[in-house]
């Protein structure tokens, strides 16, 4: 849901770098040559996604249309992404596109570090697309272990497309605060969307901020937050009463949500800064 610019590295010159260095030999009858050969079919491959992203359509490719002709589509995958890019000649490929997000952060959630590289569409059943840069996301391990191999059923179910898809323009995420006292400060998140969303849209981001559990792990973060300056906010109360409290949490807020519109910390902060019961001490 937060963008990140396109890799530069083409498809083909993936695809290519990755299986100059597959053997042949008599026993894998000439595998090396083979997947050398697919240079055009990998192509083709990048660019139907490209367009299918660009378009929301992602949901309507078809595994079928996205094989190497005569080698199965685990070995290819194997070969070409494991051997080949991640141990082998690809390598500076991989460490470029794990190197895009500027501040380290996982494109889907911008709660967690990237750790590793996502398939948008997964190798196991799209081996044409397993080196496509523009099918490789940098993201986090707890994103990519709740995405797995996961493929969109239908147009509400495709998760948005860092290189292709932006959403970080507008303000979208909000919070509540709990009621309870024995909840105090506690951050409820969700989804509200803006003015110009249609109805698809709201429903992908509704559905990727529910796949991804952000409100819960936003909530946690921000409970966090709160244990570190409660003691700052008490000396504000004491010093310069509620007013004191709301206009330090504006400040952070503002600080925060001029970078990011939907930063997390920064809603926190709003949605703090908003609540007057809060503010006069609803804190403890």
């Amino acid at each position: 849901m937060w963008p990140l610019n396109p890799p530069t590295v083409s498809a083909r010159s993936s695809w290519e770098t990755c299986t100059s260095k597959s053997r042949d030999t008599a026993a894998n009858g000439n595998l090396g040559a083979s997947l050398r050969e697919a240079a055009d079919a990998a192509e083709e491959a990048a660019t139907t996604l490209r367009i299918a992203a660009q378009a929301r359509t992602l949901h309507n490719l078809k595994a079928e249309n996205f094989k190497i002709e005569g080698i199965p589509d685990k070995r290819v995958a194997d070969i070409v992404y494991g051997s080949g890019m991640t141990k082998g000649p690809g390598r500076d490929i991989y460490d470029a596109l794990m190197d895009a997000p500027e501040d380290e952060l996982c494109p889907l959630c911008r709660h967690s570090d990237v750790t590793q590289l996502d398939h948008v569409m997964p190798k196991a059943a799209y081996p044409a697309l397993c080196v496509a840069p523009e099918n490789l996301v940098p993201v986090c391990g707890i994103c990519n272990h709740i995405k797995n191999d996961r493929a969109a059923a239908d147009a509400e179910d495709v998760l948005l497309h860092p290189y292709f898809e932006h959403t970080d323009t507008v303000n979208w995420l909000d919070a509540t605060l709990a009621t309870s006292a024995l909840d105090a400060g506690r951050l409820t998140y969700f989804v509200n969307p803006p003015p110009g969303w249609g109805g698809t849209l709201t429903a992908r981001v509704r559905r990727q901020f529910d796949l991804l559990e952000l409100g819960r792990r936003y909530s946690i973060k921000a409970n966090q937050t709160l244990r570190g300056i409660h003691h700052h906010l008490v000396r504000q109360l004491k010093s310069g009463g509620r007013a004191a409290v709301s206009t330090h949490l504006r400040d952070m807020a503002a600080s925060h949500l001029v970078a990011d519109p939907n930063s997390w910390t920064g809603v926190a902060y709003r949605t703090w800064g908003a609540n007057d019961d809060f503010c006069e001490g609803r804190f403890w």
